[in-house]
């Protein structure tokens, strides 16, 4: 089996900015014809370069049904919002152009990703060597699509419809990233993402991030521990004593109005705003 993976096991969704190869990532391929197993990152250029280089590896190789994701006819309101999504990225970079993700799941879009995880379980289960290609092609989107769900599904209850649309937006902003390309932000060099890997590892926020906020003039707290497997700004916000309930609820409201880059900087000021007036009781607090 050989799999190329959106989101790496357990990670959280802001280490997609943390390597060039993870910045466009976008499937899940899982090809079930061969003993081995194997796990391949790929990027959205490298899967275009697979797709029209005649040298390019075996490895590369993407299955017809994959590459067909990628090609088909978009309907315009998806095109319109990829194209949107790649000019937010080139104007305020990659970090939080997809807005918070990795938080919660409400319950409707959990009942959801567990069906998809029971009918991927129904075909496995049945054996590989008798699954049908559309069978294989089936287990293949459900992987694409529950990965989706997880990132997305905090927002509002999704349908499978929903949670497609989700991902054509991604591979249609694939499909026109090789016509024109993002340009990486600056300090994206090999050095910095491995310094944002690390930075993850030993579970504190990346340095990326806290630079930002201190040009845009936030106040954050400092001393937190991030979770791998959960948005960043959920542990920076429970840091700044907003609750996770709460922190939910503002952000939903947010999303009303505002999407990528905007959503971000909104909740981040939020985050700030009620760290600046904890502090300030606490300091008075401390004087009485």
């Amino acid at each position: 089996m050989i799999s190329t993976s959106a989101v790496p096991p357990n990670g959280n969704v802001y280490s997609n900015a943390a390597t060039k190869s993870r910045q466009n990532l976008v499937g899940a391929v899982s090809i079930s014809n061969t003993g081995a197993r194997s796990e391949v990152n790929i990027s959205a250029a490298a899967q275009e370069l697979a797709k029209n280089d005649q040298g390019a590896q075996p490895r590369f190789k993407l299955a017809d049904f994959v590459t067909g994701w990628f090609n088909k006819d978009f309907p315009q309101d998806v095109m319109d919002e990829a194209k949107a999504r790649l000019a937010d990225i080139k104007a305020n970079g990659r970090v939080g152009a997809d807005g918070p993700m990795m938080l919660p799941l409400l319950p409707e879009n959990q009942k959801l990703l567990d069906s998809f995880q029971q009918e991927m379980k129904t075909i496995r289960d049945a054996g590989w060597a008798n699954a049908t290609p559309a069978q294989s092609e089936r287990v293949n989107l459900l992987m694409n699509l529950s990965m989706r769900l997880r990132l997305v599904g905090w927002e509002k209850p999704m349908t499978e419809a929903d949670v497609q649309r989700k991902l054509d937006v991604s591979f249609a902003m694939a499909k026109l990233s090789p016509n024109d390309p993002v340009p990486e932000p600056d300090g994206d060099s090999d050095n910095a993402a491995g310094k944002m890997i690390a930075e993850m590892e030993s579970k504190a926020v990346p340095s990326v991030w806290r630079q930002r906020w201190q040009k845009e003039g936030l106040t954050m707290p400092k001393d937190v521990v991030s979770s791998r497997d959960r948005s960043i700004l959920l542990d920076v916000a429970e840091a700044a004593g907003i609750g996770e309930d709460e922190f939910l609820a503002k952000l939903r409201e947010l999303a009303g109005n505002l999407k990528g880059n905007s959503l971000t900087h909104a909740i981040e000021s939020f985050i700030s705003e009620r760290y600046v007036a904890m502090t300030a009781s606490q300091e008075a607090e401390a004087v009485a």
